[in-house]
């Protein structure tokens, strides 16, 4: 066994066996790779990885590494190695990205790293409130106290009122909306964030002036109202979970019963439970029971149906990513090692 691999191992909860029957190369797996703009993490890893989750393995990342991995750019230069009978990926150093100069331009803005999952699909959730795990702290938040005209539902450039801000820029508008329980413990997780919109401070005082800048669902007078803050980078690696840490999908963001790929979904896990972004879990159909006949109740087996990838944590549940689907995804589907 190649020793610096064994702390990883430990630390993802692997034995020597099971690392030694889980790391496997695609056949067609390329030697070099230009990384494009474009890719991501997770399609990288997939070129060179049956499992791609394993990707930590493939660099030969450290627990460290793996919440802080280095920055891939496109324009960089991937090489499959063998070390000691085992394969490594490096990145070819001497390959630098290149600031063009020309005479209209002084310097051409350089690429972004690439994310570990589309961004397009995941920035809106990272921007906007989604789950309230503290009743408290929303009811003493700042909320809309009036809109034109005595009107209670706002439309786009109307005027609102607030008490309560504490700076200006853009805010949004949110409400208590389903509450989220564990299926299995009946814990209430939270409540599910209602999104109205967003609007901007005209004026900063004790009654605050705003205008409705952006319908999402609608705006409403008694809507609270959070501080709109960029979406946080994050700079993570798709990895395994514990083998112990297992849950529940509880619900999807959208409200539909039947997922599919690229869905977000919540999880009846958090940071509580040792949760981390980036965790890859394999969804499993939960067993159900059928009628054979009027005497004779079967379970029918438990059976993988896809993977997600969890992008956002909270203390008690989590939103992840619906990565692919074999079949439409239920409500109470286990997760657990991919």
């Amino acid at each position: 066994m190649f020793k610096p691999i064994i702390p990883l191992i430990l630390a993802l909860g692997l034995s020597a066996a099971a690392f030694a029957d889980t790391l496997v190369l695609r056949p067609d797996a390329p030697q070099r790779y230009v990384v494009k703009r474009g890719d991501t993490l997770w399609d990288i890893s997939g070129r060179y990885l049956t499992a791609p989750w394993k990707w930590p393995q493939l660099w030969n990342m450290n627990r460290d590494e793996v919440k802080n991995p280095h920055w891939i750019y496109p324009g960089n230069v991937l090489y499959l190695e063998m070390v000691d009978g085992k394969p490594r990926l490096r990145l070819d150093s001497s390959a630098l990205r290149v600031v063009k100069l020309s005479p209209r331009v002084r310097a051409e803005q350089l690429d972004s790293a690439i994310p570990t999952i589309p961004a397009r699909i995941i920035d809106p959730f990272l921007k906007r409130p989604l789950l309230i795990e503290d009743e408290a702290s929303y009811l003493q938040s700042p909320k809309i106290i009036a809109g034109p005209d005595n009107r209670v539902i706002l439309s786009t450039t109307d005027r609102a009122y607030s008490q309560g801000l504490d700076s200006g820029g853009l805010w949004q508008a949110y409400r208590l909306g389903r509450t989220i329980t564990d299926p299995d413990s009946k814990e209430v997780l939270g409540h599910e964030a209602t999104y109205g919109g967003d609007l901007m401070v005209d004026k900063l005082d004790e009654v605050s002036t705003l205008s409705v800048r952006k319908i999402a669902e609608e705006v409403l007078v008694g809507d609270h109202l959070l501080k709109s803050l960029p979406a946080p980078l994050l700079n993570y690696t798709p990895h395994e979970p514990p083998p112990e840490l297992e849950g529940r999908i509880v619900t999807s963001y959208a409200g539909v019963n039947e997922i599919g790929q690229q869905f977000n979904v919540l999880i009846n896990r958090g940071a509580r439970d040792g949760v981390e972004v980036g965790h890859v879990f394999g969804i499993y159909r939960a067993p159900r029971q059928i009628s054979v006949d009027k005497k004779q109740q079967v379970t029918l087996p438990s059976e993988k149906v896809g993977r997600l990838i969890v992008f956002r944590v909270f203390n008690k549940a989590s939103y992840a990513l619906v990565l692919d689907a074999t079949q439409p995804i239920m409500i109470k589907d286990r997760i657990a090692q991919p």
